[in-house]
């Protein structure tokens, strides 16, 4: 076409090469709506330039005598080191040297506002997180995603998860990769998890949520699918804190009045009250102490009920209806946990 093609004059594009264009485009578009339907790891997106460039040939191409080429058609740029076709499910990744490659995604995790997808780093050989925001996001939401980035950087423990590099095209960030929510650790391995281990993860889980709040900063999403567990080859288990979207700082304006109560294990019966623009610490403790409990026991709720007389002690104040009676502090836990409560569980827990 660029052959036939004279910008501002235009030109003849033949009969039999018109046909063929045509059929080529009618079936990439079949193809890419029926992986895109399918929800399939191949479906891809066509180059901006080259998509522009295909409808307006679309618009002109004639299956019978030929095409006649408009005057103000330009000469297609072939642009070689850029693909035409990208597969959704993958990410643009750069080395050192400033290489960049496509590497294949693939999904492990889903929420409201956005996917997380693991893939290998060709350069590093090692694996890493990519969490995505969902494309269908208001613009407060998508700025609480990028704000959820920015708070990462700015956080360095061991027991939170590390965010490297924003995407500002696709609007997703890459991530240190972690091994399973908290969630899935407990529940399959419980009982054949040993007292020592549940004490680890209890104290580093206080670890990081001290530092956290040392930052003047509150989680406000403290849940058992937001702690991650990384295992490693020692055979240790290490907590990773995640997802801040809901996080709270005293400068921030994304929390408005009337905002609607989020976090799955929040005390939803006072923030009702309060509002969630009115979330603190109380409301963290609260939260935090029934993950604390999970941990040591394999079990949510059914706190009455429990048998271990100080365990049920630092939970139902923990999580009582009488917020004056609650923990004030991460600090305050700690010190309850390890002088009393630990050591009452010691001689029941597996060892």
């Amino acid at each position: 076409m660029n052959y036939k093609n004279k910008p501002g004059v235009g030109g003849h594009y033949n009969a039999r090469e018109s046909r063929e264009l045509i059929d080529l485009i009618n079936q990439i578009r079949v193809i890419q709506a029926t992986l895109k339907e399918e929800n399939s790891e191949f479906y891809f997106e066509i180059d901006s330039y080259y998509e522009e460039i295909l409808e307006t040939c679309m618009q002109f191409l004639s299956e019978i005598g030929g095409s006649s080429i408009p005057e103000d058609f330009p000469k297609i740029n072939i642009i070689e080191h850029k693909p035409i076709f990208t597969l959704v499910n993958s990410t643009m990744v750069e080395s050192p040297f400033n290489m960049k490659s496509a590497v294949r995604i693939r999904l492990i995790g889903e929420g409201s506002y956005a996917k997380v997808f693991k893939y290998r780093d060709p350069y590093y050989n090692c694996d890493f997180a990519i969490k995505r925001a969902n494309e269908d996001l208001r613009p407060d939401e998508l700025e609480r995603f990028r704000n959820e980035y920015n708070v990462l950087k700015t956080l360095n423990s061991p027991f939170i998860i590390k965010a490297y590099h924003y995407n500002e095209e696709k609007n997703e960030y890459t991530m240190e990769l972690a091994d399973q929510t908290l969630e899935k650790f407990i529940s399959r391995n419980n009982g054949s998890i040993p007292f020592h281990t549940r004490r680890d993860l209890v104290i580093q889980l206080l670890n990081a949520f001290e530092y956290i709040h040392s930052k003047g900063i509150l989680h406000r999403d403290i849940s058992y699918q937001n702690i991650l567990i990384k295992q490693y080859d020692d055979g240790s288990s290490w907590v990773k804190v995640t997802d801040f979207g809901l996080v709270k700082r005293p400068e921030s304006k994304l929390t408005r009045q009337g905002t609607e109560i989020k976090g799955v294990i929040n005390d939803y019966s006072d923030l009702r009250k309060v509002g969630f623009e009115n979330y603190e610490i109380r409301h963290e403790t609260y939260a935090l102490a029934q993950v604390i409990y999970f941990i040591l026991t394999g079990r949510k709720g059914e706190f009455t009920r429990e048998k271990n007389t100080e365990l049920k002690k630092f939970i139902l104040k923990a999580v009582s209806a009488n917020k004056e009676e609650r923990f004030t502090s991460v600090k305050e836990m700690r010190e309850e946990l390890i002088r009393v409560v630990l050591p009452s569980l010691k001689s029941e827990i597996k060892c």
